[in-house]
């Protein structure tokens, strides 16, 4: 069964709505901000969304609103009335759900030492939107918003649902970013992806949403098809609980099931790179591995990192890639890598420097990788 997306939504460090989102794209000259001192370490730099509207329902955190933000914005697109809510499926990607509210010992977690209940905003999210069908939360870490998309996606081919609500957020979190600067994963200045002198990631926040259809679900409902789904797969390196596994092996698998929906190479690769040197080294490796099995060549694929400029936002990370990639086919447009002084010449791929470019096959793969191995891509073509 076709998969199209019918409806998208977005609130970045750029603001709300997926037309902030593109021009910010398209600009390539973000920045972070100081974020604030975390266990007594020195403040690192944060890239923060920029939301508008309503502030957060009680008892739902930073997290929640945003991704109410967003699902709002990609609803409103597709059209959909309350009685199609009703039986459409709703998938979360997230890496910590409303941990604001674990943070300042507030809410249902009043012990701070209380994990959050990442499920928590699935609920909030299900009760707010009147979304009565098939729900789940996945927090598979980065790639969480990545399994969103494709649990999303399987929800329909497998006639469990004809309308799924996908999206994935995440929020500012000083545990997070504690943790990360201990394992020295972060980098002091900004995010370098297809840099030689990357030194780590920049932390980001934000939520993106994509409302996903059965092909003959829109047309019954007059939807014009933003985006095709050609292709998904995922798998687990089961190697180590924070480094990928070197050959690449389970991503390059993943990505060989999502480019068997294509003929030849993606126009385009929206990858997870995020400036953690073995980490992009292997995605851009395996992805341009996957493209020459497939009967492409890595050097015919646009590379673009939208971490950059946007930050880790980890559970939303893969949704954001998927609605990058909508925008992408959208304008014919692939938007600047940003931060590149000395480019990494390990990277198979072609990297846009200077641009933006003209997407050469109407085609784009997105690439989701995260702690414990956890590997999701997905491919998206023009809707016919």
């Amino acid at each position: 069964m076709t998969v199209v997306v019918t409806g998208l939504g977005a609130v970045s460090c750029f603001g709300s709505g997926t037309g902030a989102l593109w021009e910010g794209l398209l600009g390539a000259s973000r920045r972070p901000d100081p974020a604030p001192d975390v266990c007594g370490l020195p403040a690192r730099p944060h890239l923060y969304a920029v939301p508008d509207g309503d502030a957060p329902a009680r008892g739902t955190g930073r997290t929640g609103a945003l991704l109410a933000a967003a699902v709002a914005e990609a609803v409103a697109e597709a059209g959909l009335s309350a009685g199609d809510l009703l039986d459409a499926g709703l998938t979360v990607g997230t890496s910590l759900g409303d941990i604001d509210l674990s943070e300042r010992g507030a809410g249902t977690d009043a012990d701070a030492s209380v994990p959050p209940a990442t499920h928590r905003v699935t609920a909030s999210l299900a009760a707010r939107f009147g979304i009565g069908g098939p729900g789940q939360t996945l927090s598979t870490a980065c790639s969480a918003g990545a399994y969103a998309v494709g649990w999303g996606a399987e929800l329909i081919e497998t006639g469990q649902a004809d309308v799924v609500v996908a999206c994935g957020g995440d929020a500012f979190s000083r545990v997070a970013v504690g943790t990360l600067q201990r394992f020295g994963l972060l980098d002091g200045e900004c995010c370098r992806p297809f840099d030689t002198g990357r030194a780590g990631m920049v932390t980001g926040e934000g939520a993106a949403a994509l409302v996903l259809e059965s092909a003959g679900s829109a047309r019954r409902r007059g939807r014009t098809a933003l985006a095709e789904l050609a292709g998904h797969g995922w798998s687990c390196d089961a190697h180590h609980p924070m480094a990928p596994e070197p050959s690449g092996d389970q991503l390059r698998r993943s990505a060989a099931s999502a480019l068997a929906g294509l003929d030849g190479a993606p126009g385009a690769a929206v990858l997870h790179r995020a400036g953690v040197a073995l980490n992009d080294t292997v995605e851009a490796t395996a992805i341009g591995e996957a493209v020459t099995a497939a009967g492409g060549s890595a050097g015919e694929v646009l590379g673009y990192a939208p971490k950059a400029v946007m930050g880790h936002t980890a559970g939303a990370a893969g949704v954001f890639g998927c609605v990058i990639a909508a925008l992408v086919l959208r304008h014919g447009l692939v938007p600047p890598n940003a931060h590149v002084t000395d480019p990494d010449p390990q990277c198979p791929l072609t990297v846009p420097l200077v641009g933006p470019v003209p997407l050469p096959r109407p085609s784009v793969l997105v690439s989701g990788t995260g702690f414990g191995g956890n590997n999701a891509v997905l491919t998206w073509r023009a809707a016919a």
